[in-house]
């Protein structure tokens, strides 16, 4: 992944956010138009219930209505046939019972409890599990050629840096104290540009200081966001 992060490292937001992004369309793009048949495939997904509720959007772009279709007329005739071998049985609560164990704790009653279980996931989003797997390698990728001489140090150091999710991920992976430090000092230096750069907005957002125009500072804010949260959601038909 080192050409990759090369290429993510020159873009706006956390180079891992990205390339986990990029990974996950392909993937549904791979799906969608190659796999949308295939028995494997579909069965994962029927067992997980389908996409989570993130990645399922990202099945809504243009030219993907029919394999979206088939897709999720698989989950519904699953859903359907747990519904249909897990009848609800036994005595009914009063409604002033029912009410009060929706305001509690959420616990199933006895004469349901056999039809949640069927129909929540048996195993976890395909796509969440790849995504997890491939973020592992990328931050690891990372942290093993921060320090090399014609390494991604500069190139890391021009960017904006890893989100704090990524960040502590990558900080998990360091193979030394040394490889930490140099992280941590990249980070930070990145942070602390940010920090400058948000105390810069704010100034000018100063009635004194209205008539100043603005610079890099401009968009520190929604910077600042992806560095602490990650970016927002892609869009529908976004990076197609």
């Amino acid at each position: 992944y080192y050409r990759d992060l090369e290429v993510a490292l020159g873009q706006p937001g956390c180079p891992v956010c990205r390339l986990l992004a990029d990974s996950a369309d392909r993937y549904l793009s791979g799906v969608l138009w190659e796999m949308v048949l295939d028995r494997v495939v579909r069965a994962e997904i029927n067992e997980a219930r389908g996409y989570c509720q993130q990645h399922s959007w990202l099945l809504d772009r243009v030219g993907a209505a029919l394999g979206a279709a088939i897709l999720t007329r698989g989950i519904i005739k699953t859903l359907l046939d747990e519904l249909e071998s897990h009848p609800v049985r036994g005595t009914a609560e009063s409604a002033r019972n029912g009410l009060r164990r929706s305001l509690g704790k959420k616990k199933a009653s006895g004469a349901t409890a056999g039809l949640i279980a069927a129909i929540e996931p048996q195993r976890p989003c395909p796509l969440c599990s790849h995504l997890e797997d491939l973020e592992e390698h990328i931050t690891a990728t990372l942290v093993a050629h921060l320090e090399e001489p014609d390494g991604l140090a500069s190139a890391y150091h021009g960017s904006d840096g890893m989100c704090q999710a990524h960040f502590r991920l990558a900080l998990a992976s360091v193979p030394s104290a040394q490889a930490g430090r140099a992280l941590a000092e990249a980070q930070g230096a990145i942070w602390r540009r940010l920090y400058d750069e948000l105390g810069e907005f704010i100034r000018k957002k100063d009635f004194q200081h209205k008539g100043e125009s603005f610079g890099p500072e401009r968009d520190s804010w929604r910077r600042a966001l992806a560095a602490i949260s990650g970016p927002p959601p892609r869009t529908r038909g976004e990076g197609q």
